[in-house]
């Protein structure tokens, strides 16, 4: 019996050559079930830590943006792989393939070293300077640690998926998020409520069941990459430092870098804002913010297609084909998550009470998926750019873009409306960030139209 066919990775002949939209969603179905079951177990996360109360679902809402802050340095020349590799692949440069590669795994080490460590000691420091609530902040600190812990294996993790999403293969990473995302599902109870012989942990064992399954992911993919995955193989020689290569992941990952920073800073500055309304607040995002994350397993799906097919017809000099890919992409994205979102508003009630029994929390999570709703379409097609951005290896319009979102418009607005002078509460805090996904959208979708991304990176260091 045939496999069905979103199971077999596409060639590069029929990543360059076949309808758009069939190859999208060849590459893209993959990703979006892995996506699917990384946002379950999210939701199992939430759903038991619900049960414990408001402060430990909100534990992991105040600590993940600084999380990510520490993190992004990192994920960005992770980021900048993808462009190499899968340009590299569409010029069909296997010694090129080799080399990135080889680049993408030494900087992982280093960074997921660095970040680790300078993350484990500072974090009690920046919870406290962001001003966490004293009822979240030793919790926030507990789950921060324990994840600082597990980031020296887990980026290994990232990097290969990565990497093999970029040569084409994007069922072997969503195998191996399947597996993880049942793992943390069964171990999530067992941690936080001390079934069996185990301690009951709470928000502790929440962290530690994530850290434990995404670990073991990480040393499963270190396995592959060294005795080789398809047509990608990590070599000893090709790690030593590459002054080509180099160059490219600093031109294309730097950008990347500092708009991943500024987005995880930004978010750290939102978190603060958000904790002005203490830990219902804190609870009502982290709740209302999760059912969004359901649209994100078909939405991821489609930008990781995207940015492999857009990066891999840059590299072939297919300026058609990378245009193709672009628009279709919009139109599919923005369709589906307005669609979404505007179900989520209308059903919120029901969605939320899913998730916790206390009515204040109840109310300001309803009030955060009404006024998000109708205009999260507008943050898929700045995801759009973003994914585009990548592909072409183009970053620094919208590294700007996704800056001033954060920056400019989506805390400025959201303390304005919020605890700022207009007052308008945990609702004016949602409204503030709604406006600024329907701007900075705007801004991305006249980038994406403008057409200056497309031409190839890799042609430029030649």
């Amino acid at each position: 019996m045939n496999r069905p066919s979103f199971l077999e990775p596409p060639s590069r002949d029929v990543i360059l050559n076949g309808p758009v939209i069939r190859v999208l969603l060849r590459l893209g179905v993959p990703v979006a079930i892995g996506e699917l079951a990384h946002t379950l177990y999210e939701l199992a996360d939430i759903y038991w830590l619900g049960k414990v109360g408001r402060v430990a679902v909100a534990a992991p809402s105040a600590s993940w943006p600084f999380i990510w802050a520490l993190m992004a340095t990192g994920i960005g020349f992770l980021s900048a792989g993808v462009t190499l590799v899968a340009q590299y692949k569409g010029a069909n440069d296997e010694e090129g393939v080799k080399k990135s590669l080889g680049q993408v795994y030494t900087f992982a080490t280093i960074i997921g070293v660095l970040i680790a460590t300078a993350g484990f000691f500072a974090i009690p420091y920046i919870l406290r300077l962001a001003r966490i609530p004293p009822d979240v902040y030793p919790y926030a600190v507990i789950y921060s640690r324990i994840e600082m812990i597990g980031l020296i294996i887990i980026i290994y993790w990232e990097s290969f998926r990565a990497v093999s999403s970029a040569s084409g293969d994007t069922v072997t990473p969503m195998k191996i998020n399947l597996i993880g995302a049942l793992a943390n599902a069964l171990l999530d109870p067992v941690f936080i409520f001390g079934l069996g012989p185990f301690p009951r942990l709470e928000v502790a064992g929440a962290a530690m069941a994530t850290v434990l399954t995404r670990g073991a992911m990480g040393i499963a993919s270190i396995y592959m990459i060294v005795r080789g995955h398809r047509d990608l193989k990590l070599e000893k020689k090709y790690m030593k430092p590459d002054k080509k290569i180099i160059s490219l992941l600093l031109k294309v990952g730097a950008p990347l870098s500092a708009q991943y920073t500024g987005e995880a800073l930004g978010f750290s500055l939102l978190t603060v804002i958000i904790s002005l309304g203490g830990s219902v607040a804190l609870a009502a995002w982290g709740i209302g913010d999760r059912p969004f994350n359901m649209i994100n397993f078909f939405i991821m799906g489609l930008l990781a297609g995207c940015t492999v097919m857009v990066g891999q017809a840059l590299g072939a000099e297919r300026i058609d084909r990378a245009w193709s890919v672009a628009s279709t992409t919009a139109k599919l994205t923005a369709s589906a998550s307005f669609i979404y979102g505007s179900l989520l508003a209308v059903f919120r009630y029901p969605v939320v009470s899913f998730f916790i029994n206390d009515p204040e929390v109840i109310e300001a999570a309803a009030g955060f998926m009404l006024y998000m709703g109708p205009a999260i379409f507008m943050f898929s097609l700045l995801q759009v750019g973003q994914a585009i951005a990548q592909g072409s290896g183009h970053t620094k319009t919208m590294m700007a873009i996704s800056l001033a979102r954060l920056w400019a418009l989506r805390n400025i607005l959201a303390y304005l409306l919020g605890p700022g002078p207009v007052g308008l509460g945990i609702n004016g805090i949602w409204i503030g960030m709604s406006l600024s996904n329907v701007i900075s959208g705007a801004l991305a979708v006249a980038w994406i139209y403008r057409k200056k991304w497309l031409k190839p990176v890799i042609k430029q260091a030649t």
